[in-house]
């Protein structure tokens, strides 16, 4: 597996931490840079100006939500989790999940219709099913549905699964917020039919202060409509929402593709960086909204690039926020496997390439979430 590998910086000035040159940015005590449980560090000059109170951006869900989570597991209930396709590698609560692991599932992964139609289908489920098994839920190809909001209205095989899937026994539909769970259960609504003298009704949850839509499916059992669970780690998280809605393709997304040496950047506009460390010559495809402009670089200087870049207006999108090196978070990725692999942030697309022992560094804004894996979309070449 790919060794991910966070690059630390200084959290007052930005500067990369390094522990050779006293008289160079950055510098700290050798002994205070090897600490690994240390969740921030500051470079000697920083350490002796100020101090700093921490955040904690893990993803996990409150304890009302919890509580509807146990009560899933202690009924045998029918999980039916909504995903979005474009970004969903890193939305797994693991209190959660750690719940609802011996539940059944079925995963719903939405917005196909965003992805390219000509690849491979059981392909995709296969990928969407290791994702959820990385996550310590047992999930294989057949219980994932792909869906298109817009064709479920016209899709009535996946109403029958669920009810087939469920033996009776209460469905709890969870997801992140916006993976398009409303628009799932409001399709469910359009042809419902309320067979029992029930109604349907939003109220909290027993023992919570959630408020959760209930529908009635027989005597005994329910469909919870459950609410989204924050993306805490998504890039449209920390950015403002005029900024966030450029981030999220609105039609099919077109991949782009760039040469990379050792030492070459991909700005993707002025909100994340992706270069090539170490390796030989590289080809990348970026999958991303359109409304995002990469620019590959090849310069000495290219973090002066990017921030000129910015605050010239020259790349796009920017940030207000985004306009100085300790804003952005750095991670290494040494590869350590072949074929066709992806590196991803979330919220914000992927980059797919060949595998051949390079090591990559991405520049994210703090607390936005960085993976690998294997490609979502095998290159058919």
């Amino acid at each position: 597996m790919s060794k991910l590998n966070l690059v630390r910086r200084c959290y007052s000035c930005g500067a990369i931490l390094q522990d050779g040159d006293p008289a160079a940015p950055g510098y700290i005590s050798p002994e205070v840079l090897l600490k690994q449980d240390a969740l921030v560090l500051f470079c000697n000059h920083c350490y002796e100006q100020q101090k700093y109170n921490l955040l904690d951006h893990d993803l996990t869900c409150s304890p009302d939500y919890l509580t509807m989570m146990q009560d899933a597991a202690a009924t045998d209930a029918l999980v039916v989790c909504i995903v979005d396709l474009f970004s969903f590698e890193l939305a797994f609560p693991s209190d959660c999940m750690n719940i609802i692991k011996d539940n059944r599932l079925l995963v719903i992964a939405n917005k196909r219709d965003l992805l390219p139609k000509n690849i491979d289908e059981d392909t995709l489920r296969e990928y969407v099913a290791h994702r959820f098994r990385m996550a310590r839920v047992k999930v294989n190809k057949e219980d994932v549905f792909l869906a298109s909001i817009n064709s479920l209205d016209h899709d009535r095989s996946l109403w029958k699964e669920i009810d087939q899937r469920r033996q009776r026994h209460d469905v709890y539909a969870i997801g992140a917020s916006g993976a398009g769970k409303t628009m799932l259960l409001s399709a469910f609504l359009r042809s419902y039919k309320n067979k029992t003298p029930k109604s349907v009704v939003t109220e909290n949850y027993p023992g919570t202060n959630l408020a959760v839509m209930q529908i009635p499916l027989d005597s005994s059992s329910w469909i919870y409509d459950t609410p989204g669970t924050p993306l805490t780690n998504s890039i449209t998280y920390h950015l403002p929402v005029s900024v966030a809605k450029l981030c999220v393709p609105s039609e099919v997304i077109k991949p782009r593709s760039y040469s990379l040496m050792a030492g070459d950047e991909l700005f993707l506009g002025g909100l994340a960086r992706i270069a090539l460390k170490e390796g030989r010559r590289t080809e990348i495809t970026y999958f991303g909204a359109k409304t995002i402009r990469p620019v590959r670089v090849r310069n000495k200087d290219p973090e002066a690039t990017f921030l000129r870049g910015i605050r010239s207006g020259d790349l796009e999108p920017t940030s207000p926020a985004l306009c100085h090196p300790n804003h952005f978070a750095v991670y290494d990725i040494e590869v350590e496997e072949t074929g066709d692999r992806d590196i991803g942030i979330a919220g914000f697309g992927w980059i797919r390439f060949r595998g051949d022992g390079q090591t990559f560094r991405i520049y994210v804004p703090k607390g936005v979430g960085v993976y690998t894996s294997r490609s979502k979309i095998p290159n058919s070449k």
